[in-house]
C-alpha cells in the first residue's frame, strides 16, 4: 500500500432534491461559494450519478483541521441554503482521482461514461 501525497481530499454533502432547489434559487451573490472552482469555497463534484457538494483540500490535512474544514462546509452551505439542515454526521471524506482512466476500446463497458472517480460537475 502507497501513500499518495499529491492527491486531494474532499469533504462533502450528497445533493438531496432539497438542497439541489435550494442551490437553484440562490441569491447571485452566494453562487460565488459554490461556482467558482477557483474561489476556494465549496465545489459540486460527481459520483456516477450522484452529485455532492463540498470543499477541495490538499491530502496530508491535520486529523485537528478536519472537525475546522467539517464546520466550514456546513456553515458555508447555511449561508447558501438556510432552510436546509444538514447534520455534521452527513459531511463525508473521499480521496479524489483527479486522472480521468478510459475504458480500453474492445472493452464492452467502452461505451459508459461512468468510472469510480469524482469528477467536476
Amino acid at each position: 500500500m502507497n501513500i499518495v501525497k499529491d492527491s486531494k481530499i474532499f469533504f462533502g454533502c450528497k445533493i438531496d432534491s432539497k438542497l439541489r432547489e435550494a442551490l437553484a434559487q440562490a441569491k447571485p451573490g452566494d453562487r460565488r461559494y459554490f461556482e467558482d472552482p477557483d474561489a476556494g469555497f465549496l465545489r459540486i463534484c460527481e459520483v456516477g450519478e450522484e452529485k455532492w457538494i463540498g470543499k477541495v483540500v490538499d491530502s496530508g490535512v491535520n486529523v485537528t483541521d478536519v472537525e475546522n474544514i467539517q464546520r466550514n462546509v456546513l456553515s458555508i452551505l447555511r449561508r447558501i441554503a438556510p432552510d436546509v439542515r444538514k447534520a455534521a454526521s452527513t459531511v463525508k471524506i473521499f480521496p479524489i482521482d483527479d486522472t480521468v482512466v478510459q475504458p480500453a476500446r474492445d472493452d464492452a463497458a467502452a461505451d459508459s461514461n461512468a468510472g469510480p472517480y469524482i469528477a467536476n460537475y
